[in-house]
């Protein structure tokens, strides 16, 4: 199977998985989007990294009853000229290299969805024209006199506080009330452990699915580890979790990263010696450089250092 089919297979695999839960906040979130889905408001998710924003984007936009794509752009990712000519395309000689006009994502996305992830390094000098297609409905390409008319739905999402950069001059203060219209937040994984048993099942199925892998069956004690650890890294953390331990065919309850921010799992002497032997056993294969045997841990520098300082303070 050549890249580009691969790269479609794999893509049409995770379309169909869709976001979900059974808990309570999971299950408010998911009403309240319904109730709005079929509107044109603008939409704003926000949460930490990693909580399934993409996931409930196209989760809106499938029911959202709208006819065009869902078209998506990660802000970050262009510096303030390219994500212009992204966003709303260019003329022909626009710029240097610019032989064809070409139209942008939101002329891609027309009677569709496009959704803006990371909004929050959205540059501040193209937030008046993001603005101006929220009030106005048109878009003007880069290089062009020529306005266009627009029916496309927003959605944003960011995992900073967007408060604080209108505070700090980094976000325009209308953009952002035109943003805010509907806002919802997605749950961090730690707030709803009562999922993962469920998200575990899906993720297993999706994946082996995707590498042609036979689906393996997947112990209570599997399901117990993966509820105590903590998730710092949230929904992608967890199936880049799975998706390692099926690659490389060791049970999910094994590998997990260190975890001093979840007390359940380390709550009985044999545990917290494991810990201390596996922490003792990364500083020694470092050669005693704790901050590549914290990266090794998959935990902080600051943890390490304040577990090395514990254990000190109880052989005192």
């Amino acid at each position: 199977m050549n890249t580009h089919k691969s790269t479609a297979r794999r893509k049409a695999i995770r379309d169909r998985h869709s976001f979900f839960g059974n808990n309570p906040l999971v299950v408010k979130l998911l009403n309240d989007i319904d109730r709005v889905a079929t509107k044109n408001t603008p939409i704003l998710l926000d949460g930490e990294t990693g909580t399934g924003k993409s996931l409930l984007a196209r989760k809106i936009h499938d029911l959202s009853q709208r006819k065009g794509p869902f078209v998506s752009i990660n802000c970050a990712t262009f510096s303030q000229h390219l994500l212009e000519a992204e966003l709303f395309g260019h003329a022909k000689g626009a710029f240097t290299g610019a032989k064809d006009a070409r139209k942008g994502l939101v002329a891609t996305a027309q009677n569709g969805t496009l959704f803006l992830d990371e909004i929050g390094e959205l540059p501040l000098d193209s937030q008046p024209k993001l603005l101006h297609l929220l009030e106005e409905k048109t878009i003007r390409p880069v290089g062009s006199d020529k306005e266009y008319n627009t029916s496309v739905r927003i959605v944003a999402a960011t995992n900073k506080r967007l408060k604080n950069l209108v505070k700090q001059g980094l976000f325009r203060t209308d953009l952002y009330y035109r943003l805010n219209v509907v806002p919802f937040t997605t749950p961090p994984l730690r707030d709803r452990p009562d999922d993962i048993e469920a998200l575990t099942n899906s993720f297993v199925c999706q994946l082996c699915e995707e590498h042609e892998l036979a689906t393996p069956s997947i112990s209570t004690e599997s399901i117990k580890a993966l509820k105590t650890y903590h998730w710092p890294g949230n929904i992608r953390e967890l199936r880049n979790h799975i998706e390692r331990s099926l690659l490389l065919n060791i049970p999910l309850h094994e590998r997990l990263p260190v975890d001093d921010t979840h007390s359940a799992a380390t709550n009985n002497s044999c545990l917290k010696s494991h810990e201390k032997a596996q922490i003792l056993k990364a500083i020694s294969e470092s050669n005693g450089n704790k901050s590549q045997a914290a990266l090794a841990l998959g935990i902080s520098r600051r943890t390490l250092d304040r577990k090395l300082k514990r254990w000190r303070e109880a052989a005192a």
